[in-house]
């Protein structure tokens, strides 16, 4: 059966699959305020359709249950050429998916952002597969250094945030299940108070300036690859 990666084409009532498998855990992972608990199966039913809507209609999408471009943007997985998934990445890749690999890694646990040792560059080189080995270790995986159909369906639901940038007043970039699991490691880290919504307002940029300044780094509100390695480290 061919890998469909999450975000490679429109899910919708009938669809099944892997990418499916991984809507569901994600609309688990949310609060039932933002979507609805479903049961993960890889078949999209009306259960699925309903979280679907309720994820849409929290955030200001069209709600019609269908997870097209803006749906998946909203779950932090931008569409189109150089997709993350569309391609197996391993020694010697470049590009913007491997940057997002390494945002999604560095964020995630300390240990992996320590074997990067460096913001995302896009160049996926002996750290990066070194990183990648251990976070296959730590899932199960085969630990052989490349990302294919296994180790991205685990980077999907097992790291939170790093398909994009995130920032205030970008429709593009201000909502959506990576803003809420963004603004839970701020408050984890100790730099934000507010409400877990999932929505990047004034007090979400006021906690990305507090983590970019105590980072050294330049505190523009804008979380990109070095803010994401700094949440993680």
């Amino acid at each position: 059966m061919a890998f469909n990666y999450f975000g490679g084409r429109v899910l919708k009532l009938g669809s099944t699959g892997d990418d499916v498998t991984v809507l569901q855990t994600l609309l688990n992972k949310l609060p039932s305020s933002i979507a609805i608990p479903v049961t993960v199966d890889g078949v999209f039913g009306s259960s699925t359709q309903a979280s679907v809507k309720k994820f849409q209609g929290y955030f200001g999408l069209t709600v019609d249950g269908i997870v097209g471009k803006n749906t998946f943007l909203y779950f932090g997985e931008v569409t189109g050429s150089n997709a993350f998934g569309a391609r197996t990445l391993q020694k010697g890749s470049s590009g913007n998916d491997v940057t997002i690999l390494q945002n999604r890694m560095a964020g995630d646990l300390k240990k992996y952002a320590t074997a990067l040792g460096m913001p995302a560059d896009g160049q996926f080189g002996s750290k990066t597969q070194a990183a990648v080995k251990l976070f296959q270790a730590d899932n199960g995986l085969t630990v052989d250094g490349i990302v294919g159909r296994n180790t991205f369906n685990k980077l999907y639901v097992k790291t939170n945030y790093g398909g994009r940038l995130l920032q205030k007043d970008r429709s593009d970039r201000n909502q959506g299940f990576d803003v809420f699991f963004l603004q839970e490691r701020l408050k984890a880290l100790g730099y934000y108070s507010g409400a877990l919504d999932g929505k990047f307002g004034s007090a979400t940029e006021t906690a990305v300036k507090a983590l970019q300044t105590a980072s050294g780094i330049t505190a523009d509100g804008v979380v990109g690859p070095k803010t994401y390695y700094h949440l993680g480290i």
